[in-house]
């Protein structure tokens, strides 16, 4: 995932990596302590585990400076590391994930602030909205303690100088919306199998499971299929098939693959067993 991280950003501005970056706070860095703060912050409810979905990194001059070459892609690739990470580990979010990135004159090179919280955008009644649920605020072990929960609207820091607070301070301090939605239409289509031809499941929510066991989400009765063979997860606006390290492996459209990104049509093979990702 976090490979894949850099990779789009390397793609999203050309040349950025190649220049000196000797100092400051690397891209890579943010991605990991977002993924960090989601796992510390864990909320459990009668739903399930429910983690920060809004976010706020909060960097000093001269690291905003050199971030701000990415423009909106930096938050809006945060944002899909927090979404992919929450898919993967089966946590929930109550509304769509958000990353914004602030400046701050006390903060020192090299350093930052991370604050995050649940902001729901259900409620119990029609039209009506849940108070967010503020988490603890955490940052790199020598970061400033002074970061709080993510407010609307958002408060000028405690000591920001006058003149230089996140809304004036220009840059990409924007707020950047990953939606949660799944895709509506999709279903995965048992092909061929020993037991379980024309099997059919929808494909929603964030996760599904693939195997011989009565509990995964799509039941293959298929000797060649392991217990828990794969699982489908939604990653930003795309589903994957990765393997769960089978016995037969998994192969998308003939070729053998540990992960894999799935468009309509797409075949899966789960040992002998077929499976068509199928487009509404």
């Amino acid at each position: 995932m976090l490979q894949e991280f850099e990779r789009r950003l390397e793609g999203a501005v050309e040349g950025f990596f190649a220049r000196a970056f000797r100092s400051g706070i690397q891209p890579i860095e943010l991605a990991k302590a977002v993924q960090r703060y989601a796992g510390d912050n864990q909320h459990v409810t009668a739903d399930g585990v429910v983690v920060p979905n809004v976010y706020r990194i909060t960097v000093g001059p001269k690291d905003h400076e050199r971030l701000e070459g990415f423009g909106a892609s930096l938050p809006r690739e945060l944002a899909e590391v927090v979404v992919s990470t929450a898919q993967e580990r089966g946590w929930l979010l109550r509304g769509p994930a958000k990353v914004r990135i602030l400046v701050h004159d006390d903060v020192k090179l090299g350093r930052f602030r991370i604050a995050g919280r649940v902001e729901a955008v259900d409620g119990p009644a029609a039209g009506a909205r849940r108070t967010p649920t503020p988490t603890s605020s955490a940052a790199r072990p020598d970061a400033s303690p002074q970061a709080g929960p993510v407010a609307t609207p958002e408060p000028r820091p405690t000591g920001d100088p006058p003149g230089r607070t996140p809304e004036s301070a220009g840059g990409f301090d924007h707020t950047q919306v990953v939606s949660t939605a799944p895709d509506a239409g999709l279903r995965l289509v048992v092909r061929r199998a020993q037991g379980s031809n024309g099997v059919s499941v929808p494909v929603q929510g964030a996760r599904l499971t693939a195997g011989r066991l009565e509990r995964c989400d799509l039941t293959i009765q298929d000797s060649t299929v392991s217990r828990q063979h794969a699982v489908f997860v939604r990653r930003g606006e795309r589903w994957w098939v990765v393997d769960l390290g089978s016995t037969n492996g998994t192969k998308v459209n003939g070729r053998r693959a540990a992960e894999h990104p799935l468009d309509p049509g797409d075949q899966v093979e789960l040992g002998d067993a077929l499976v068509e990702f199928v487009g509404g």
